[in-house]
């Protein structure tokens, strides 16, 4: 019975710690890219990410998000809300995928 025990606590506590080591790579490598919006004439957002591709996304004054092309870390992606025939709703919201 004792070692029943002790092979269960081996086998969840091995399953426990992968668990926390997938839960804190994936936090950490989602942390690590930074966004800022860099353009915007008011039909199109142009987004710009550090550290990882992406996508920008702008949401539209008729209710649909706008993605943009995948775009390389510092380059910029563009959203275009003429796409669906409207323009940036406001307050502008963003974000990239």
């Amino acid at each position: 019975m004792k070692r029943l025990l002790m092979s269960t606590f081996a086998i969840l506590t091995l399953a426990g710690s992968g668990l926390g080591v997938t839960a804190n790579s994936a936090s950490a490598a989602a942390s690590a890219i930074t966004c800022a919006k860099v353009f915007d004439d008011g039909n199109t957002a142009g987004i710009k990410c550090t550290g990882g591709a992406f996508n920008g996304w702008a949401r539209c004054k008729n209710g649909k998000d706008a993605i943009g092309a995948t775009a390389a870390s510092g380059t910029t992606s563009y959203a275009y809300c003429t796409s669906y025939n409207s323009s940036l709703a406001y307050p502008r919201v963003w974000g990239y995928g």
